[in-house]
């Protein structure tokens, strides 16, 4: 027996068209905007329990001086949206990559010190995945290595790190000391040591055994000193310590 598939489709003021497309026991959603004049995209997503599987974009640049501009374009958004309609129903399209494949692919490229193919990498990731913390950090650390854009490497940093704290429960974000990393590796880049101290401390606070931070405050020649100094560094009432510490910072 054939699955079941339902299309219920809404529209916006011309603006956007939303679909449900049912197949057996899974419901899409097929979102398609028109971004208007000033960025003529037409944006198609694929969603399916809240994550995007797909995102197609087409530019109508050409047809901005058009006599009948409006219904030229309603006619390409109602061909795309249909397409993808089509798609899902056919089940012919691909799954986007996870969050964890992106990253995996980032990190293999940067062994190998190809910064700008990790970053080619992660704007496809953010297409996909726009308020994905992990994304933002990576995409914010290697704008300001690769890019030598510094003022929004660290803001991109700045954000994931705010965007984690919305995401996940109180003190999880404590199991996270790549966030400091990458905003340290940012703040270096930009040549604000000092900063840059600063953020690898805090990650520190987190996990004081991280090699990679432990690594770049060596390179700086500074460390904080532990808050119980005649205990070790490592000793978990210093952790501990640390870790209440950075709780009542926020």
């Amino acid at each position: 027996m054939a699955d079941k598939k339902t299309i219920k489709m809404t529209s916006k003021l011309g603006s956007e068209f939303d679909s449900e497309v049912i197949v057996g026991k899974e419901k899409y959603l097929v979102q398609t905007e028109d971004c208007g004049e000033k960025r003529p995209l037409l944006i198609t997503r694929i969603y399916l329990n809240g994550q995007i599987l797909l995102t197609r974009k087409t530019d109508y640049n050409d047809i901005l001086d058009a006599p009948d501009r409006a219904g030229k374009v309603q006619e390409l958004m109602q061909k795309q949206h249909r397409q993808a309609m089509n798609m899902v129903r056919a089940g012919k399209f691909k799954g986007a990559k996870t969050t964890s494949e992106y990253l995996e692919g980032v990190k293999e490229l940067l062994k190998g010190k190809n910064k700008r193919s990790a970053l080619r990498l992660l704007n496809e990731a953010l297409e996909q995945y726009p308020d994905d913390p992990f994304i933002l950090s990576y995409h914010g650390c290697l704008d300001a290595l690769a890019n030598k854009n510094y003022r929004e490497g660290i803001e991109t940093c700045l954000l994931a790190i705010e965007t984690l704290k919305k995401k996940v429960p109180f003190g999880e974000d404590f199991f996270f000391p790549v966030f400091y990393l990458n905003l340290g590796r940012a703040y270096l880049a930009a040549g604000k040591r000092k900063e840059a101290m600063d953020a690898f401390n805090e990650g520190l606070v987190i996990d004081n055994q991280n090699k990679d931070l432990l690594w770049e405050t060596r390179k700086l020649g500074i460390r904080r000193k532990p808050p119980v100094s005649f205990l070790k560094r490592s000793n978990p009432i210093n952790r501990y310590i640390g870790i209440m510490l950075h709780a009542l910072k926020k």
